[in-house]
């Protein structure tokens, strides 16, 4: 008798941990699917950064995206501004905003930067402050000749995103500077790049 009793009870533990294991899975689904990506699914890494990596501000140049030459250009009227920064190991990187005048415009520059890359590392959308899809945002890999004698191969790395119409990229050499400005500018924000003399 206390057999069966025991497997009753023993059987009605296991039902309530499965039914528990159950809901906590449903309810776990749920903000996953709302955080899945549209478009085919992309192999994502994961990087560390130089975490004391400082930065200061060298120059800032601006102009149009259209060549000189080019009269009848689209984009005459859109202005990019580039800022040239010193990280603190020596490294040079370039941060560059261009503000779109539609969202659309901002998209096709992100997917052209997509295709110009070698290899994508890391894609994943871009998120407002209340967690909603903005934009997208990737790490691409391009191998570049350098113009010295002899040339050289040297790999470039190019994170850019996009923001509903605006449109950035951070460009260097080194991957582990690359990330730590991406991580600087989240904590202080884009603006902050003007105080750093």
């Amino acid at each position: 008798m206390r057999f069966v009793i025991g497997l009753s009870v023993l059987g009605m533990a296991s039902f309530s941990v499965t039914a528990k294991q159950q809901i906590v899975g449903f309810i776990g689904a749920k903000p996953q699917a709302k955080q899945e990506a549209p478009g085919p699914a992309r192999p994502q890494a994961t990087f560390s950064t130089a975490q004391n990596t400082t930065f200061k501000l060298r120059r800032i140049s601006d102009g149009t995206l259209c060549p000189m030459k080019e009269l009848n250009c689209s984009d005459k009227d859109v202005w990019f501004k580039r800022f040239t920064l010193l990280a603190s190991d020596g490294n040079t990187l370039y941060l560059t905003s261009i503000p779109f005048p539609s969202i659309e415009r901002s998209k096709e520059k992100f997917e052209s930067s997509v295709k110009e890359a070698d290899e994508i590392l890391r894609l994943s959308s871009e998120l407002n402050n209340k967690g909603e899809p903005v934009g997208e945002r990737a790490i691409g890999l391009s191998q570049e000749t350098k113009d010295v004698s002899p040339p050289s191969v040297v790999s470039h790395y190019k994170l850019f995103w996009m923001c509903n119409a605006h449109y950035w990229e951070i460009s260097g050499e080194h991957l582990e500077d690359v990330l730590a400005l991406e991580e600087r500018l989240k904590e202080q924000g884009i603006n902050a790049v003007w105080g750093w003399r």
